[in-house]
């Protein structure tokens, strides 16, 4: 072997110690521990070190105790409950009513309200009711003017089923 492939090794073998030492030995291990840097209370600081810190039970995990289970279940059912009676209801007026009869029915009862024929309107629609001897009143189809024309005998200014009325009044027809 030349000189140079002997120093090239030589190098090696210092670079791999060096690495070695500085990345904590060869192996070997110190026999005191490390001193305690606070005073009684212990605190975890990152690996797996024994401490007195009690978890709440609320923070562990409850597979396996059926109890717990039920427990978390039956307090998220009264929040759920509690949160649902502080809603204000949707009117069915303004609700998704595709697949509920319930408020299709009520709906419909509502428009129908509308198409019942009250008292009122019946009083308007018929004014024949309640007219007080002034006997049948009825619509003939002619105007207040065509009305007084016939009365007057003005057959000249008549037309259609005017005429044709004066006319069967006269005996024409």
């Amino acid at each position: 072997k030349t000189l140079q492939h002997k120093v090239n090794t030589m190098k090696l073998v210092l670079a791999l110690a060096l690495g070695a030492s500085a990345f904590g030995g060869f192996g070997k291990k110190s026999a005191a521990p490390a001193p305690s840097r606070g005073g009684g209370n212990q605190v975890a600081q990152g690996g797996q070190t024994v401490t007195n810190i009690q978890v709440p039970k609320i923070f562990t995990t409850a597979f396996g105790d059926p109890g717990r289970l039920a427990e978390r279940a039956a307090r998220a059912e009264a929040k759920k409950a509690e949160a649902e009676a502080q809603l204000i209801p949707t009117p069915a007026r303004f609700a998704f009513a595709f697949g509920r009869p319930d408020i299709l029915a009520e709906r419909r009862a509502e428009r129908l309200a509308k198409w019942e024929w009250s008292d009122e309107f019946l009083a308007k629609a018929r004014p024949d009711q309640g007219n007080y001897g002034q006997g049948d009143v009825y619509d003939d189809g002619l105007t207040v003017l065509e009305r007084a024309q016939i009365e007057t005998g003005r057959e000249a200014y008549l037309t259609g089923g005017a005429k044709l009325r004066y006319k069967r009044l006269t005996g024409q027809i």
